[in-house]
């Protein structure tokens, strides 16, 4: 491992640190996996009907471990999604719905930081989560509202990983800081899929 001295993470919500990488309506799970050597995510089909659910498959196909960001709590998840804009990409800021009652809802909660927990993704395995196409824009609404499909349109997932991690030094006195980081990180893109 190596050592950071500098380096403050920002973000625009405050987390508890806790273990998991899934939000409701997103349901994930981990498996072997045998094809050459790479980090490769994709999609499980390329057009998705309103409402259908959207699957992504990361696969590890690298002998040694790789390191993602994974997140704990219920509206944050470790993928990003992007859609195309003028001059290339963009991603998409969303949170997921949240349940309560047995009901989808868009509540602002904040969290204390850090955000999320460096998590491993073994040699040869697979992470596959599944995406309802609902999502809550990031507004400060009083009262809980109701998720929206995304708009219609073009898109691909994003990964940040890293093929090692960095102990972070002085959490002891800046504890809003993770212990532990990503090393110098990647990024993978899904092919592109279409929400009709």
């Amino acid at each position: 491992m190596k050592s950071a001295s500098s380096g403050l993470i920002i973000g625009s919500l405050f987390t508890s640190l806790l273990p998991g990488s899934c939000a409701p309506k997103s349901i994930c799970t981990t498996n072997g996996a045998n094809t050459p050597a790479s980090v490769v995510t994709a999609t499980d089909q390329t057009h998705y009907a309103s409402k259908q659910a959207v699957k992504l498959i990361v696969t590890n196909n690298l002998d040694v471990p790789v390191w993602y960001i994974a997140y704990s709590q219920p509206d944050l998840v470790f993928w990003e999604l992007e859609r195309p804009q003028d001059n290339g990409w963009e991603r998409v800021d969303f949170r997921l719905p949240l349940i309560e009652g047995g009901l989808e809802v868009c509540r602002l909660i904040l969290y204390e930081q850090p955000i999320g927990e460096v998590t491993e993704l073994k040699p040869r395995s697979r992470l596959s989560c599944e995406w309802n196409q609902k999502i809550c824009l990031f507004q400060t609404p009083a009262e809980p509202t109701e998720p929206q499909l995304i708009e219609r349109g073009r898109y691909r997932f994003a990964l940040r990983y890293s093929l090692e991690t960095v102990k972070t030094e002085g959490v002891e006195t800046q504890p809003w800081r993770r212990p532990l980081e990503l090393g110098e990180t990647n990024v993978v893109y899904s092919n592109e899929f279409f929400l009709e």
